[in-house]
């Protein structure tokens, strides 16, 4: 069952940038051109914080190890087998961004 929580107002998130969001700044959340993305703010390959990277179109790039993921996919753009991100639904619904927190991808182990 969907957990849909409320994280902001949709004009605040400006396109083409990124926001630590949610509980514990646990979620990354991504504007990109009329797209929305959500995703979890632990970087897979070593745990470090991944939403204080540098987003650039829908790549999000680790500031730490340089690990660079899709945020529409998850995956990571340049090793194919390693673990992804989490990625979880966002819809927006009377101007307010909703992210799906008991929904997602592949969690990583």
């Amino acid at each position: 069952m969907a957990k849909w929580t409320d994280v902001g107002n949709a004009e605040e998130f400006v396109s083409g940038t990124k926001v630590s969001v949610g509980e514990d700044k646990r979620l990354v959340l991504c504007h990109v051109d009329d797209a929305w993305y959500a995703v979890q703010n632990v970087c897979p390959h070593a745990g470090m914080p991944i939403g204080e990277g540098e987003l650039n179109g829908c790549i999000l790039t680790c500031p730490f190890h340089g690990y660079a993921y899709n945020v529409e996919t998850g995956k990571n753009v340049d090793f194919d087998d390693d673990l992804p991100l989490r990625t979880y639904p966002v819809k927006v619904e009377a101007d307010r961004v909703l992210v799906d927190v008991e929904a997602g991808g592949i969690e990583p182990g």
